[in-house]
């Protein structure tokens, strides 16, 4: 299946401006980027074979510098081809167009993917479609396999509504996408099994450190 606004958020028009929009931690909705890579960076060491999930211009699997194989998966192709060129040095990377939620539909865990990781692209999913994600990462990973998420959250609805005070011009960037909400998305994903840890880098960007139990 795929996600419902998959061409919504296909980021074709503006891969190209994409790395530079990223650096501007000026911006709230940037801000605590590079800090969120280096605790990737720390989180992958022990893994082995990796989804990128919404790799987008290959800035996450980057920070990768340990593994067997990496499979950056994004629907843009724009996004991809600069991911290639970003990750031409990088030995055994394999490049996947496809959606998010379709990606678990047509690729068969036969090379023992231990690690899922996914930065700044689970927001674009609704929060059924997250659920129904987490369900299929679950199904689709080993015992002790582990998920690696960055992304763009809020803490529940009180916090979201504490975020539209103190940034309103950026209410409709909040209304228009789909941020976690770390309550709600916490529950699910320890309904299902996995143990969580939370860290907070800034007042939009977390990761979510899971092991599948």
């Amino acid at each position: 299946m795929k996600s419902k606004f998959v061409q919504k958020f296909n980021h074709d028009p503006i891969a190209n401006g994409y790395d530079t929009n990223i650096q501007n931690e000026n911006n709230p909705i940037r801000n605590g980027y590079s800090n969120l890579m280096k605790w990737i960076k720390s989180k992958t060491k022990q893994s082995n074979i990796l989804v990128d999930l919404g790799c987008g211009t290959g800035n996450t699997s980057k920070q990768i510098t340990s593994y067997k194989k990496i499979y950056c998966v994004d629907i843009s192709q724009n996004m991809l081809n600069i991911a290639k060129n970003k990750l031409k040095n990088n030995n055994n990377i394999v490049f996947v167009q496809n959606d998010l939620l379709d990606f678990f539909d047509n690729f068969k865990n036969n090379k023992k993917v231990d690690t899922i990781i996914s930065t700044y692209a689970i927001h674009h999913l609704t929060q059924d479609e997250k659920h129904i994600l987490f369900e299929k990462i679950f199904n689709f990973l080993p015992k002790n396999g582990k998920i690696i998420f960055g992304d763009l959250m809020f803490k529940n609805k009180k916090h979201e509504n504490k975020m539209k005070n103190k940034y309103p011009d950026l209410v409709e960037d909040f209304d228009n996408e789909f941020y976690w909400h770390i309550d709600n998305e916490l529950k699910k994903l320890e309904l299902l099994g996995f143990k969580i840890k939370v860290k907070r880098f800034s007042d939009l960007s977390w990761g979510i450190y899971g092991i599948k139990q």
